[in-house]
């Protein structure tokens, strides 16, 4: 097929006649297309060479010659050329034929024009002489005078009835396709140029068709073709048989098992216990209501956060020697007045959350608890900004205190708030849990674990208290609603005991009985009752108190039977003693009767020592060497706090918080002296509390 200009034509190859003798014109649509009449060169006697061949002529002055001459290469192929425009000159090795029989001269002369023609430049540029290669069968062309050259050629096709056709194939220049061209005989007598198309990917081919009696071989694949559907088998042969293997080892199921059908509660479960060994996040929420308090100086905030976290941490998923499945999440709950002093927290790890109290005391109706509750301890109304716990993401929110350190997982605790009862998980954990009152029926939906300030009240007089520093519950913002409408409903009688209080329920007269302290426990003892399950307070909050009726505060003996006298304030016939309790036992402290850590107090009231009031412990209702012992452990998490961010910053001036002298055997080198005073804060460069959070990852 010549497309280089003037007319397309196509070629074919037809005989008439019989014998080698007469095989008949070769004609193009009718025309003599070669003569027949071949000149052939005698063997030379005695030369070894072989006969070189014949020539032919064209209609228009076109030869074609066999020859047996190889080329340069070392391989023989036909090729074509023309000289200045003027007729082609084609030469076909005689080794590709068998017996110069003219359909395989017509064969080889179509591929060597096929070859030259491709090869050409279009009319509108300057033609070159090239040589074609045998490689252009298979090696990729990439020219741009290609890409124009295959807009201008006709595709060229065999219809049902064995007639040819052209078909143009169209290429633009907006069309912006890059052509890749290469020459193949096709097995159905056609010799065939194609163009691979790569935006849009196409494949575009123009067939000079042959005769249907000659056969070809098929030469358009490339060896990285076959290299790539070779490996296309191979690895679809693989994965059949590594597939039909591990069927065969019921290492898969069935695949008519994923037909099945597959209820809700099915779906559910299988989530379960692909979820089961990933560890749930626990919020762990602190409050802040005002900067500069005794809880947010430099030493209530930053120091004791930072070994709060540390505490957390250990009993935590993340410190694999806990044993828990439980991870942790640090939430710092702050007051618009407090936000100044907050952006410690941050850097120690803690999301801080700026929230506004939920109710304001001209919200509230009632007379008596709108005017006054702003007197109560320790911060009125502002306290109620503790609720906004029960609203945060985690299934599970902890709240609690600053002053707070916890010493053992409570891994049942949280079971038994997410498991059903009656699931093994929920039964185990209800079998653990640590009761005030031991064999209490236990709610079939646990929605809090709270602990009661039984030091305030006589046994059988009054209601207890909530003890507003630990609360661990489900999250669920409508106990908060629940409980707003409550303080705005403001039914609070003033006065102690039975008659008085939140709706007359003897929750009053108590410290923080108008705030949080009173209104928790009305609102689970009245308003959302067979909801929370009260701990044992030596074992969970611990403060190391007397919880015995015997001494002072809080002591009138007149006032109640002789039998309580002494007795445990919960009436019960036997109460654990908090102030012995074993600290393997302690699940966490809350440090408000041993003082603070921080306030480096050792000094009894005993009469031993010159301690003034209030700045010494109360030996009334602690045991001094028991609250060394917890003080102690405050000490020891602080100390490892130091010693890991020392190994990770290198930075020394870490060592300068804990030169201190006073009773190390207790403050491990962090006190100077007895009170706030004597107290060495946290040391280290600004750089260093930033990577406390780095300690958890």
């Amino acid at each position: 097929q010549r497309t280089g200009g003037g007319n397309s034509a196509h070629y074919w190859h037809q005989r008439t006649g019989g014998g080698n003798s007469a095989h008949g014109p070769i004609h193009i649509d009718n025309l003599p297309l070669i003569n027949l009449d071949k000149q052939r060169r005698p063997r030379e006697s005695g030369s070894g060479r072989r006969n070189e061949g014949s020539v032919y002529t064209a209609y228009d002055g076109h030869t074609v010659t066999t020859s047996d001459a190889v080329d340069p290469r070392g391989r023989e192929d036909e090729s074509a050329s023309r000289s200045n425009g003027g007729p082609i000159e084609i030469k076909v090795p005689t080794h590709r034929m068998s017996g110069d029989d003219p359909k395989n001269v017509v064969k080889s002369a179509s591929r060597a024009l096929l070859k030259l023609t491709l090869s050409e430049p279009p009319s509108d540029q300057p033609r070159r002489t090239r040589r074609a290669s045998p490689s252009d069968r298979t090696r990729h062309q990439r020219s741009p005078s290609l890409q124009r050259h295959h807009s201008s050629r006709p595709r060229m096709s065999r219809d049902d009835g064995g007639n040819v056709f052209s078909e143009q194939i169209r290429n633009t220049k907006k069309d912006r396709q890059q052509h890749v061209t290469f020459l193949s005989v096709s097995n159905h007598g056609e010799a065939c140029t194609v163009a691979r198309v790569a935006r849009p990917p196409l494949l575009q081919h123009s067939c000079l068709s042959m005769p249907n009696n000659v056969t070809t071989t098929q030469r358009g694949w490339s060896f990285v073709n076959m290299f790539f559907v070779l490996l296309t088998c191979i690895a679809l042969i693989s994965f059949t048989v590594s597939r039909m293997l591990i069927k065969d080892k019921f290492l898969l199921p069935d695949f008519n098992s994923y037909l099945s059908v597959v209820t809700i509660d099915e779906i559910e479960a299988s989530k379960e216990v692909i979820n089961k060994d990933k560890p749930k996040t626990v919020a762990y929420a602190v409050s802040f209501i005002k900067c500069g308090d005794k809880q947010t100086h430099a030493a209530g905030l930053t120091d004791a956060s930072i070994v709060l976290r540390h505490s957390i941490y250990k009993i935590s998923s993340r410190n694999p020697s806990s044993g828990s499945k439980y991870d942790f999440k640090m939430y710092a709950l702050v007051h618009p007045q407090a936000e100044s002093c907050s952006s410690k927290l941050q850097d120690v790890g803690f999301e801080v959350i700026i929230v506004d109290p939920p109710v304001q005391p001209s919200e509230i109706r009632g007379e008596h608890l709108r005017k006054k509750i702003h007197k109560e301890w320790c911060c009125g109304s502002d306290e109620f900004i503790k609720l906004h716990a029960y609203t945060l993401p985690e299934e599970i929110i902890v709240h609690l205190d600053i002053d707070f350190a916890f010493y053992k997982p409570m891994d049942h605790l949280f079971d038994a708030i997410l498991y059903d009862k009656d699931s093994i998980e929920g039964q185990k954990a209800r079998q653990q849990i640590e009761l005030e009152r031991p064999g209490e029926k236990l709610p079939d939906k646990i929605g809090a674990f709270i602990t009661r300030d039984w030091g305030q009240v006589a046994p059988e007089k009054f209601p207890p208290a909530y003890q507003a520093g630990f609360i661990v519950a489900r999250r669920d913002p409508s106990v908060k609603d629940e409980m707003v409408e409550v303080i705005k409903e403001g039914n609070y009688t003033a006065g102690w005991g039975k008659g008085f209080g939140w709706a007359g329920t003897g929750h009053g007269g108590y410290v923080g009985a108008m705030a949080m302290q009173g209104l928790v426990a009305y609102y689970y003892d009245h308003v959302r009752k067979d909801n929370a399950v009260e701990l044992n307070q030596c074992r969970h909050n611990h403060m190391g108190m007397d919880v015995r009726y015997r001494h002072p505060p809080n002591y009138t003996p007149r006032y109640v039977k002789q039998e309580f006298i002494g007795g445990c304030r919960n009436a019960l016939e036997y109460c654990e003693d908090c102030m012995v309790t074993d600290f393997e036992n302690i699940y966490s402290v809350h440090y408000t009767m041993c003082r603070k850590p921080w306030q480096c107090i050792a000094k009894p009231d005993d009469g031993t020592t010159d301690c003034k009031k209030g700045k010494c412990l109360d030996t009334n209702v602690v045991n001094v060497e028991h609250c060394y012992e917890v003080i102690k452990e405050w000490h020891k998490l602080r100390t490892e706090v130091e010693e890991e961010l020392l190994k990770m910053t290198g930075d020394e001036t870490i060592m300068e918080g804990q030169k201190g002298d006073y009773k190390n055997d207790i403050f491990m080198g962090h006190c100077n002296d007895d009170g706030n005073d004597g107290y060495l804060l946290m040391s280290g460069k600004d750089d260093t509390f930033k990577r406390v959070n780095d300690l958890y990852h």
